[in-house]
């Protein structure tokens, strides 16, 4: 009897200590669970008036400073359907923001900066600069086969030093401005890298030859055909009432061999804006200027649910 008395009164002291634990605790701030957010000093048009000096298409100068620069931003970019490669884009969050094309030399960034991700950028020692008078950061390069200097893909090392993420990421954070392709032309570099989402757009069928739309053959209605390795982006034209604008994509992108859309199919697109000029003549007439970069093919939104289905 003693025993089972023994075992009663342990089983109840369980009890008891079990009853008295706290069991619920205080979540942990979600801007701790990863990283450190470091104070902002600059905004990306501050850093751009600031340090971004040498003229031409292309350029690269090192953000050599005592003061401390620091950006910081939501990522709005994805690589993970591969259109988007060994780059990031940083956009600001606010009235008045600006974004900035960041390269790393290293793929799958969007496991390391998912869509949504916030980020502090400190800039000091890297360089910012020009790529076909697009700019982006990066660290100070000289491109020896083109003779140019030009913003080279930081080592993954120096990006780790660079640029800490903090907080969970939050895709629904992530909204795009509203804007017509008019607007976007009006607007110019201001706007370059920032996610906007198009209405009433469609695709024409046509594609580039130098910066102005051309009719392609039925086999090149997709879109980016092979380049037989060459790996330059393909050009498709799309409209939306106010003007045209081209979407470039990579023929290593998972949706390359798509068959375009139809005409019909008019909606929103959700993209990236590029720009890409790398002609210093101003007679010439084949400056593309702004571009666009579909980050996946569900960018194509509301109107293009028949592509998706294929119907």
């Amino acid at each position: 009897m003693k025993k089972y008395n023994i075992v009663g009164i342990f089983i109840l002291l369980m009890v008891i200590t079990t009853g008295c634990s706290k069991t619920e605790f205080d979540p942990i701030p979600s801007d701790k669970l990863m990283g450190t957010k470091w104070a902002t000093t600059y905004t990306i048009a501050q850093l751009k008036a600031d340090f971004m000096k040498t003229a031409g298409l292309f350029s690269s100068d090192k953000i050599d400073t005592t003061k401390d620069v620091v950006i910081n931003g939501i990522i709005t970019s994805s690589d993970i359907e591969g259109n988007v490669y060994k780059y990031i884009v940083v956009q600001e969050e606010g009235v008045g923001a600006q974004a900035m094309k960041i390269s790393i030399d290293a793929g799958s960034l969007s496991g390391i900066y998912p869509l949504g991700q916030r980020v502090s950028v400190r800039c000091n020692g890297l360089a910012i600069g020009k790529y076909a008078e697009g700019a982006q950061m990066g660290i100070v390069y000289q491109n020896t086969a083109k003779n140019r200097p030009e913003p080279g893909r930081m080592p993954k090392p120096i990006s780790d030093i660079q640029i800490s993420a903090y907080g969970l990421p939050d895709p629904s954070a992530v909204v795009p401005d509203t804007m017509t392709i008019a607007q976007i032309k009006a607007t110019g570099m201001s706007v370059v890298n920032k996610l906007v989402c198009i209405k009433n757009a469609f695709f024409t069928g046509k594609g580039a030859n130098y910066g102005v739309p051309s009719v392609i053959s039925a086999a090149e209605q997709i879109f980016a055909p092979s380049t037989n390795g060459i790996g330059y982006p393909q050009s498709r034209e799309i409209q939306d009432g106010t003007g045209s604008v081209f979407v470039s994509t990579s023929e290593y992108s998972k949706f390359a061999n798509l068959k375009l859309p139809a005409s019909t199919y008019k909606g929103n697109i959700t993209a990236i804006i590029g720009w890409y000029n790398d002609k210093d003549n101003p007679s010439v007439s084949s400056k593309i200027y702004h571009q666009l970069t579909l980050r996946s093919i569900n960018d194509l939104g509301k109107g293009f649910e028949g592509f998706h289905l294929g119907l």
